[in-house]
């Protein structure tokens, strides 16, 4: 069996024992190469995206338009009776609804 602590322990060392050295030529080309990569001072608002500005501008406007708009209108008064005429005249047969303001549809007596 493998013991763990003395494997950890090796990694460990192994790990610690790299050290890499770039080239100082290449390291030259390398900064060269990433040079417009690199913010400037002067462009530090070109980097941020536009909206996340935008974000907190809505918010702000939806709020002053919802504080501004009046509040929905109540339903008025319920309707007092509703009063529907049929008639059948060849038959000489008139019939008459009245809907009343308390009429439940799907109240049960």
């Amino acid at each position: 069996m493998i013991d763990e602590k003395k494997l950890d322990e090796k990694i460990a060392r192994i790990v610690r024992g790299i050290e890499l050295e770039v080239p100082p030529a290449l390291e030259a080309e390398i900064l060269v190469a990433t040079a417009d990569l690199r913010p400037r001072p002067g462009r530090i608002w070109l980097h941020r995206p536009f909206w996340l500005a935008m974000i907190p501008s809505a918010a702000a406007a939806l709020l002053t338009v919802l504080a501004l708009l009046p509040p929905s209108p109540q339903p008025s008064s319920p309707i007092a009776e509703i009063r529907t005429e049929f008639e059948i005249a060849d038959k000489n047969i008139k019939i008459i609804f009245f809907q009343k303001p308390d009429f439940n549809l799907f109240k049960e007596n």
